[in-house]
């Protein structure tokens, strides 16, 4: 035993000093993939959303490590985005435009807001819009607080940015793919898999529009993956609180108890 504690401390300085190296991301991001994949198969809606929330949260955590310290997962951001660069055109100049001027994260909560008014008044439950409203605000601070921790001017030099976005970056795309997340989560309650398939399909695509939108502007890879790491994170727990808030619902005709998807508790 007395072997055993030196032997752990120095892994643990290891991992602490060497993060951002291509053999910790590696390691960190093979976890981070096993622990998702298991949310993915595990009974219980608890378990899996916990197990889902720590993968995305460890991949997350690795990710901005590197940001931070320029680590191995970075170097590939200038050349990318230098390839993005010398393909410009003036339709794709306007579609970026747009794509960034949606990713507002004041847009992106003003969007939830008004989604949550329009669910309360065709008779959902008010929990439904506050969670909707909640994971999509989460985002936009999660992602405004990495960026503050992380630093500003991490846009590649050079790179012609249509819109002034603050590198905001991860705020923005956060909180939009949030709120697409949330609105996809809440219109497949009660619905066939293959509908919520298409749904996430659906949502899958538009991030990745938004995403490359970024990246068109000159906004590194790493942080537009943070970005949408973010957004899952928020999206799964707020996934995970619309299911425990349904299995808590008593039975009867009022209130969710009578909306599709949410299954009335027990006695």
């Amino acid at each position: 035993m007395s072997g055993t504690v030196p032997l752990v401390r120095e892994m643990v300085t290891e991992v602490v000093t060497e993060a951002a190296t291509m053999e910790i991301a590696l390691t960190v991001l093979g976890i981070a993939l096993a622990v998702f994949v298991a949310g993915m198969v595990v009974a219980g809606s608890g378990q899996a959303s916990g197990l889902r929330t720590a993968g995305l949260a460890l991949a997350l955590g690795i990710v901005c490590v590197h940001i931070r310290d320029g680590g191995w997962l970075t170097g590939a951001d200038r050349s990318i985005t230098s390839v993005l660069a010398a393909h410009r055109s003036a339709g794709l100049d306007h579609l970026a435009t747009v794509g960034i001027a949606l990713g507002a994260p004041a847009g992106a909560v003003a969007v939830a807001a008004v989604a949550g008014m329009v669910l309360i008044r065709h008779g959902w439950p008010v929990p439904v819009a506050s969670i909707m409203l909640g994971a999509v605000m989460g985002a936009v601070f999660a992602g405004a607080a990495l960026g503050t921790v992380l630093g500003p001017g991490r846009a590649v030099a050079g790179v012609w940015q249509p819109v002034d976005t603050d590198n905001a970056v991860l705020a923005n795309l956060a909180g939009a793919a949030a709120v697409l997340g949330m609105a996809a989560v809440i219109a497949g309650i009660g619905r066939s898999r293959t509908l919520r398939a298409v749904l996430a399909a659906a949502v899958v695509i538009a991030v990745v529009a938004l995403a490359g939108a970024q990246l068109y502007v000159g906004m590194p890879l790493t942080e537009v993956v943070a970005g949408v790491l973010v957004a899952a994170t928020c999206v799964t727990v707020g996934h995970a609180l619309l299911a425990a808030f349904a299995s808590s619902v008593p039975p009867g005709p009022r209130g969710a108890a009578s909306e599709p998807g949410f299954v009335p508790a027990p006695g």
